[in-house]
């Protein structure tokens, strides 16, 4: 028996790239799989993909910015499915890879950035916690960033939308630990490698490199390029019953160059 079999996922950012990888990964262990999106028909497309491997998929236009969207589509998944088990928090932009000094980041853009990235975290797991609870337990996995550890060579905005979901995480492990709903947060290195390409079948060594190996391997004790297979694994063990002691930990992927604890 799979180890997610009769479990039901959300995942947000769940139209391509990670996210659809994620949901590829949940559906194998036997989960059935709700992509959520502002890309509609990439959230279709992934479950279609999920259904390819026998499970269930469901695909939804979502704005993570806006509740009432969220609260639609948590109501519209657990109608679909009967329930919902686990959350993927992957929904996230950033702009602009090199630093941009402080007074040239606009309002807007910080609020955009903080807006994707850390208020529609928590508006998911706002929409999602009630249905968990109905089930008695449940698996929220936050998806962070390397930079939110080590400053990074990136956006600031960037940077504080990342610091921001792991507070958000250690929150949420307190408030709803008595629930027996589990959170966690991932904090991975850069994945180097173009994921509209992954996402059709291309293996990561056929894919087009986005950043210079430079500034991957800096500081990083394995100096090997990070690839999808060494995250969706992380998340399928976190939404697995074999993480049920683990709450409010910080998990990084990024070969060692940042350790926590």
């Amino acid at each position: 028996m799979n180890r997610l079999e009769k479990k039901v996922a959300v995942i947000t950012g769940g139209g391509g790239g990670l996210g659809r990888i994620y949901a590829r990964r949940l559906a194998a262990e036997g989960a059935d799989v709700a992509a959520w999106d502002l890309n509609g028909p990439g959230a279709e497309e992934t479950a279609r993909v999920v259904s390819e491997t026998g499970r269930r998929g469901l695909g939804l236009r979502v704005d993570v910015t806006d509740e009432g969207e969220v609260m639609a589509a948590a109501k519209r998944s657990f109608e679909t499915f009967g329930r919902i088990d686990i959350l993927i928090n992957n929904a996230g932009i950033v702009r602009d890879v090199p630093p941009v000094p402080i007074e040239n980041i606009t309002l807007a853009q910080w609020n955009q950035i903080i807006g994707v990235n850390l208020t529609g975290a928590f508006l998911a797991s706002k929409a999602v916690v009630p249905y968990m609870k109905r089930s008695g337990r449940g698996k929220i996995i936050n998806v962070s960033s390397g930079t939110a550890l080590h400053g990074g060579l990136i956006r600031l905005d960037y940077i504080c939308s990342k610091a921001g979901v792991i507070g958000l995480t250690r929150a949420l492990a307190v408030m709803l630990g008595p629930d027996w709903i589990n959170v966690n947060v991932i904090a991975p290195g850069p994945v180097p490698y173009t994921l509209r390409d992954l996402d059709k079948g291309a293996k990561p060594d056929e894919a087009e490199a986005k950043f210079p190996q430079e500034l991957l391997y800096a500081g990083r004790q394995l100096k090997r390029d990070i690839q999808p297979s060494d995250i969706d694994g992380l998340v399928a063990f976190l939404a697995s019953p074999e993480s049920d002691m683990i709450t409010g930990q910080l998990i990084t992927i990024d070969g060692g160059r940042v350790f926590v604890g």
